[in-house]
């Protein structure tokens, strides 16, 4: 029997049964395996951009006797992929920058795509912003602790013509880094989430504090803003649910 991850459960459970997906970074495939497994995709691709993970790829695949079902392919993000052979993409495990790029380099594949699933691991507020500005609404979000780290993931659909709701075109700040959704439900985990991000802030500050210069003045004048923001986040976060 196939067990995945917290964080690797939590991308399974964004995915619509009867789409055709396609993992990017797919690591060993243990994700696209599960969802076969589970008939919750007929068919899948699993990408991988070094042969070593590839390598691993094709084992596990192998393993589990999906070779039929899951091809797996070595290039750089969406580019080995063409329009039509699938319906959602899933990016999990890098950094939001990088997602951003990979997005960026293939936009008439996105452009066909039903769905985005994204787990940055940091600069969730980046993949956040690409998603508005390009016309994608984010309409799920989960947040998941695992192994003393705290995974963003993002579930985005294409807009509808004429489709208008809250956040839709514009995020502030804070929605971007923490998740309107997330912030819309208090999620439970996000006040410790926010907790750490201040202990982050606050150690940087301590740092400026002890620097002479012209600029980490005016950097530490700027990163206690940040940090009071962050704690007025936090009481609201605290604040019992009506």
């Amino acid at each position: 029997m196939l067990r995945l991850s917290r964080r690797l459960m939590a991308l399974a459970q964004m995915v619509p049964r009867g789409a055709k997906i396609a993992d990017i970074g797919t690591d060993h495939a243990f994700l696209p395996c599960y969802l076969l497994k589970e008939h919750i995709t007929p068919a899948a691709i699993g990408v991988e951009v070094n042969k070593g993970p590839y390598q691993k790829a094709c084992a596990t695949i192998e393993e589990y006797g999906l070779q039929e079902k899951i091809e797996i392919r070595l290039g750089n993000g969406l580019t080995v992929i063409k329009p039509g052979e699938i319906d959602v993409v899933i990016i999990a495990g890098m950094g939001g920058a990088v997602i951003r790029d990979i997005l960026e380099r293939s936009p008439q594949l996105v452009v066909s795509l039903d769905k985005l699933i994204i787990q940055p691991m940091k600069g969730a507020e980046l993949v956040r912003y690409w998603l508005i500005d390009h016309g994608w609404l984010i309409n799920e979000e989960e947040l998941i602790y695992e192994d003393k780290q705290y995974y963003q993931i993002i579930g985005a659909k294409q807009k509808k013509q004429g489709e208008h709701r809250k956040n839709d075109f514009t995020l502030t700040e804070i929605e971007a880094i923490y998740g309107p959704l997330l912030l819309k439900k208090r999620h439970p985990l996000l006040v410790d989430l926010v907790e750490k991000d201040i202990k982050g802030w606050q150690e940087i500050l301590n740092e400026l504090a002890k620097s002479d210069k012209e600029g980490a003045k005016l950097r530490f004048l700027e990163y206690r803003q940040k940090l009071q923001e962050l704690k007025e986040l936090r009481k609201w976060l605290l604040v019992a649910k009506p």
